[in-house]
């Protein structure tokens, strides 16, 4: 049993004292050599300016615009389709509703209100203006009342009128096609306020653009007899200098006599 012990401790040393012979002998091993250490290629970070670090601070980031969508690209017959639809207030309605008015002095007149807003007698002539006071003094002498209701227009608010006319008399007004309802409201409305009559057309060349006219409502009392003589409107007329040139479709047009 000794033998054995002293046997096991002499094959321990030898095992230890191996690995240092070998080496002092020159029969080295060679080990692998080691994989190269990974460096990941990362950008170099971006300098921002103390204005920009200031804004990212949450504080500002609630006073930041909202965030827009980009617009995307629309072709031009894809945005002229578009702005016809929004410009056709009446869509399915066959007839084209009234003219914008655009004349700066049409604008005026058109933009004025009350019944007698679009009144002008400044437009008048110099004759005319002296006929109508004459013709004023005359009716109130016989007394009876007269208020006048149009004098000079600027000819694009006569062809305003005429449009006006034409788009009720002969479009809307028998048309009652139901898309047409709105559009055929808007018509009448505007044909009643600016107190046109169904049985006169405007014309395109007026007096009243000439400054020649104006329309005049007349009230004489009942009793229509002065000094023997018979009293009635186109003789107050005739005496101031003005007549009817239409008496029976345009009774309140009255006109300087020439």
């Amino acid at each position: 049993m000794p033998l054995f012990r002293h046997l096991c401790q002499i094959i321990a040393c030898a095992s230890l004292v191996t690995p240092f012979a070998t080496a002092h002998s020159g029969l080295s091993t060679q080990l692998p050599g080691l994989p190269a250490p990974i460096s990941p290629s990362m950008p170099e970070p971006e300098s921002r300016s103390y204005l920009d670090q200031l804004w990212s601070l949450p504080l500002f980031r609630f006073f930041a615009p909202p965030y827009a969508p980009p617009v995307p690209d629309v072709t031009l017959s894809e945005m002229e389709e578009v702005l016809t639809t929004m410009a056709d207030p009446y869509p399915g309605c066959s007839v084209a509703p009234l003219h914008e008015v655009e004349d700066v002095e049409a604008l005026t007149f058109e933009n004025r209100t009350g019944a007698l807003g679009a009144v002008d007698l400044n437009g008048l002539t110099p004759d005319t203006a002296v006929a109508m006071a004459k013709f004023q003094r005359a009716v109130t002498s016989a007394g009876g009342a007269i208020a006048i209701t149009s004098a000079y227009r600027p000819a694009a608010y006569q062809e305003h009128l005429r449009e006006v006319w034409e788009k009720w008399m002969l479009e809307l007004r028998p048309n009652h096609d139901p898309l047409c309802f709105e559009l055929r409201a808007a018509a009448q409305e505007e044909f009643q306020r600016h107190q046109l009559l169904e049985s006169q057309r405007p014309v395109v060349a007026s007096d009243h653009t000439r400054g020649l006219s104006f329309d005049a409502w007349v009230q004489l009392p009942g009793r229509r007899v002065k000094k023997g003589r018979r009293i009635n409107i186109d003789a107050l007329a005739r005496q101031a200098g003005v007549r009817r040139p239409d008496v029976r479709r345009d009774p309140v047009h009255f006109k300087l006599a020439m």
